[in-house]
Protein backbone atom coordinates (compact mmCIF):
# COMPACT_ATOMS: atom_id res chain seq x y z
CA UNK A 1 0.00 0.00 0.00
CA UNK A 2 1.16 3.50 -1.09
CA UNK A 3 2.93 4.75 2.40
CA UNK A 4 1.26 8.07 2.30
CA UNK A 5 -1.93 6.29 1.90
CA UNK A 6 -0.66 4.40 5.08
CA UNK A 7 0.24 7.60 7.06
CA UNK A 8 -2.83 8.74 6.71
CA UNK A 9 -5.39 6.03 7.07
CA UNK A 10 -2.72 5.30 10.08
CA UNK A 11 -3.41 9.07 11.71
CA UNK A 12 -7.07 8.73 10.96
CA UNK A 13 -7.23 5.15 13.34
CA UNK A 14 -4.78 7.32 16.17
CA UNK A 15 -7.37 9.83 16.21
CA UNK A 16 -10.03 7.54 16.60
CA UNK A 17 -8.64 5.16 19.04
CA UNK A 18 -7.47 8.17 21.67
CA UNK A 19 -10.82 10.14 21.14
CA UNK A 20 -12.65 7.11 22.15
CA UNK A 21 -10.94 6.12 24.76
CA UNK A 22 -11.67 9.60 26.55
CA UNK A 23 -13.56 9.53 29.87
CA UNK A 24 -16.97 10.40 28.79
CA UNK A 25 -16.04 11.45 25.53
CA UNK A 26 -19.53 12.33 22.86
CA UNK A 27 -19.28 12.50 19.60
CA UNK A 28 -21.20 13.24 16.40
CA UNK A 29 -21.58 12.53 13.14
CA UNK A 30 -20.92 15.57 10.64
CA UNK A 31 -21.45 16.64 7.07
CA UNK A 32 -20.35 19.91 5.39
CA UNK A 33 -19.85 21.56 1.85
CA UNK A 34 -17.41 24.50 1.36
CA UNK A 35 -17.32 26.44 -2.05
CA UNK A 36 -14.59 29.09 -2.91
CA UNK A 37 -11.62 30.11 -4.99
CA UNK A 38 -8.29 27.84 -5.82
CA UNK A 39 -5.65 29.53 -6.67
CA UNK A 40 -2.82 27.09 -9.02
CA UNK A 41 1.13 27.91 -8.05
CA UNK A 42 2.07 27.73 -11.10
CA UNK A 43 5.31 30.05 -13.04
CA UNK A 44 3.86 33.17 -14.99
CA UNK A 45 6.00 34.35 -18.17
CA UNK A 46 5.90 37.88 -18.88
CA UNK A 47 6.61 37.06 -22.89
CA UNK A 48 4.52 39.17 -25.37
CA UNK A 49 1.28 37.03 -26.47
CA UNK A 50 1.34 34.48 -23.27
CA UNK A 51 -0.81 34.44 -20.77
CA UNK A 52 -1.98 32.12 -17.62
CA UNK A 53 -5.34 31.78 -15.55
CA UNK A 54 -4.39 30.12 -12.08
CA UNK A 55 -7.77 30.69 -10.40
CA UNK A 56 -11.15 29.48 -10.30
CA UNK A 57 -14.43 28.26 -8.09
CA UNK A 58 -13.42 25.39 -6.15
CA UNK A 59 -15.75 23.02 -4.05
CA UNK A 60 -15.60 20.37 -1.41
CA UNK A 61 -18.11 17.95 0.03
CA UNK A 62 -16.81 16.09 3.84
CA UNK A 63 -18.54 13.90 6.16
CA UNK A 64 -17.21 12.27 8.89
CA UNK A 65 -17.28 11.57 12.36
CA UNK A 66 -15.79 13.62 15.82
CA UNK A 67 -15.70 13.34 19.42
CA UNK A 68 -15.77 15.87 21.97
CA UNK A 69 -12.43 15.25 24.28
CA UNK A 70 -13.29 17.79 26.67
CA UNK A 71 -11.91 21.40 27.51
CA UNK A 72 -13.29 22.94 23.95
CA UNK A 73 -11.49 20.27 22.13
CA UNK A 74 -13.07 17.78 19.23
CA UNK A 75 -10.92 15.41 17.31
CA UNK A 76 -12.16 13.68 14.26
CA UNK A 77 -11.96 11.76 10.79
CA UNK A 78 -13.12 12.49 7.40
CA UNK A 79 -13.26 11.80 4.22
CA UNK A 80 -14.73 13.31 1.05
CA UNK A 81 -13.91 14.91 -2.41
CA UNK A 82 -12.70 18.29 -3.65
CA UNK A 83 -12.68 19.95 -6.86
CA UNK A 84 -9.54 21.71 -7.43
CA UNK A 85 -11.07 24.08 -10.82
CA UNK A 86 -8.92 24.41 -13.29
CA UNK A 87 -5.82 26.16 -14.36
CA UNK A 88 -5.60 27.27 -18.34
CA UNK A 89 -2.70 29.09 -20.22
CA UNK A 90 -2.73 30.47 -23.78
CA UNK A 91 0.35 31.88 -26.43
CA UNK A 92 -0.74 33.67 -29.03
CA UNK A 93 2.16 33.94 -32.35
CA UNK A 94 2.00 36.89 -34.76
CA UNK A 95 0.68 34.57 -36.83
CA UNK A 96 -2.73 34.16 -35.82
CA UNK A 97 -1.94 30.69 -34.47
CA UNK A 98 -2.76 29.61 -30.71
CA UNK A 99 -1.81 27.16 -27.80
CA UNK A 100 -4.15 26.40 -24.98
CA UNK A 101 -3.63 24.35 -22.24
CA UNK A 102 -5.56 23.26 -19.39
CA UNK A 103 -4.86 21.23 -16.36
CA UNK A 104 -7.90 20.22 -13.83
CA UNK A 105 -7.05 18.77 -10.48
CA UNK A 106 -10.02 17.07 -8.41
CA UNK A 107 -9.75 13.82 -6.28
CA UNK A 108 -11.10 11.83 -3.31
CA UNK A 109 -9.30 12.68 0.39
CA UNK A 110 -9.16 11.02 3.77
CA UNK A 111 -7.81 12.50 6.76
CA UNK A 112 -8.13 13.71 10.55
CA UNK A 113 -9.35 17.13 11.72
CA UNK A 114 -9.55 19.25 15.41
CA UNK A 115 -11.86 21.80 16.42
CA UNK A 116 -11.29 24.07 19.19
CA UNK A 117 -13.73 26.42 20.68
CA UNK A 118 -11.64 29.43 21.98
CA UNK A 119 -14.38 32.12 22.82
CA UNK A 120 -17.90 30.82 23.17
CA UNK A 121 -19.27 29.96 19.96
CA UNK A 122 -16.29 30.60 17.78
CA UNK A 123 -13.67 28.26 16.87
CA UNK A 124 -10.35 27.21 15.15
CA UNK A 125 -9.86 23.94 12.89
CA UNK A 126 -7.26 22.15 11.24
CA UNK A 127 -6.99 19.45 9.16
CA UNK A 128 -4.61 16.73 6.97
CA UNK A 129 -4.46 13.75 5.46
CA UNK A 130 -4.15 11.99 1.98
CA UNK A 131 -5.26 13.26 -1.12
CA UNK A 132 -6.28 10.50 -4.19
CA UNK A 133 -5.50 13.33 -7.25
CA UNK A 134 -6.76 13.29 -10.94
CA UNK A 135 -5.45 15.16 -13.33
CA UNK A 136 -7.31 15.74 -16.27
CA UNK A 137 -5.30 17.72 -19.04
CA UNK A 138 -5.56 19.49 -22.76
CA UNK A 139 -4.28 21.06 -25.27
CA UNK A 140 -5.44 22.25 -28.03
CA UNK A 141 -3.03 24.44 -31.23
CA UNK A 142 -4.85 26.37 -33.40
CA UNK A 143 -4.13 28.26 -37.31
CA UNK A 144 -6.02 29.51 -40.00
CA UNK A 145 -8.19 26.42 -41.50
CA UNK A 146 -6.78 24.05 -39.37
CA UNK A 147 -7.21 22.99 -34.94
CA UNK A 148 -5.67 20.20 -33.25
CA UNK A 149 -6.61 18.44 -30.05
CA UNK A 150 -5.33 16.13 -27.57
CA UNK A 151 -5.83 15.21 -23.97
CA UNK A 152 -5.73 12.64 -21.12
CA UNK A 153 -5.92 12.16 -17.50
CA UNK A 154 -3.14 11.04 -14.96
CA UNK A 155 -3.61 9.68 -11.05
CA UNK A 156 -1.28 9.99 -7.75
CA UNK A 157 -1.43 9.83 -4.20
CA UNK A 158 -0.27 13.55 -2.61
CA UNK A 159 -1.44 14.97 0.46
CA UNK A 160 -4.05 17.92 1.51
CA UNK A 161 -3.88 20.16 5.05
CA UNK A 162 -5.19 23.36 6.12
CA UNK A 163 -6.89 25.80 8.60
CA UNK A 164 -9.69 27.91 9.47
CA UNK A 165 -11.80 30.13 11.75
CA UNK A 166 -15.75 29.60 12.26
CA UNK A 167 -18.69 30.61 14.34
CA UNK A 168 -21.38 28.06 15.89
CA UNK A 169 -24.78 29.50 15.39
CA UNK A 170 -26.66 26.45 16.86
CA UNK A 171 -25.13 22.83 18.82
CA UNK A 172 -25.61 20.87 15.32
CA UNK A 173 -24.69 23.80 12.65
CA UNK A 174 -22.05 26.32 11.75
CA UNK A 175 -20.53 28.61 9.31
CA UNK A 176 -16.42 28.79 8.48
CA UNK A 177 -13.86 30.32 6.24
CA UNK A 178 -11.15 27.61 5.45
CA UNK A 179 -7.61 27.85 3.98
CA UNK A 180 -6.30 24.36 2.56
CA UNK A 181 -3.55 23.66 0.66
CA UNK A 182 -3.61 20.42 -1.73
CA UNK A 183 -0.31 18.80 -3.16
CA UNK A 184 -1.97 17.24 -6.48
CA UNK A 185 0.34 14.31 -7.65
CA UNK A 186 -0.12 12.77 -11.19
CA UNK A 187 1.92 9.99 -12.72
CA UNK A 188 1.47 8.59 -16.38
CA UNK A 189 3.98 5.92 -17.88
CA UNK A 190 6.89 6.70 -16.44
CA UNK A 191 6.67 10.13 -16.14
CA UNK A 192 5.36 11.64 -12.70
CA UNK A 193 4.10 15.33 -12.00
CA UNK A 194 3.10 17.61 -8.81
CA UNK A 195 2.00 21.22 -7.65
CA UNK A 196 0.12 22.85 -5.18
CA UNK A 197 -3.07 24.46 -5.38
CA UNK A 198 -4.27 26.96 -2.36
CA UNK A 199 -8.10 26.99 -1.48
CA UNK A 200 -10.38 29.70 0.32
CA UNK A 201 -13.53 28.46 0.91
CA UNK A 202 -17.24 29.05 2.90
CA UNK A 203 -17.62 26.03 4.73
CA UNK A 204 -21.53 25.25 6.12
CA UNK A 205 -21.09 21.93 8.54
CA UNK A 206 -23.92 20.12 10.04
CA UNK A 207 -23.89 17.97 12.84
CA UNK A 208 -25.92 14.90 13.34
Amino acid sequence: MNKILTAALGAALVVASAAAAAAETQGAFFINAAVGQAQYHVGRSAGQGYSVDDKDTAGALRFGYAWNVGNGFNLGVEGGYADLGKVVARYSYSDGSTIRTGVHAKGWLLGGNAKYNFAGPWYATARAGWFRSEADASYRYSEPGYTEYASGSAHGDGWYGGVGVGYDFAPNFSLGLNYDNYHAKARYNQASIGGNVGTYMLTAEYRF
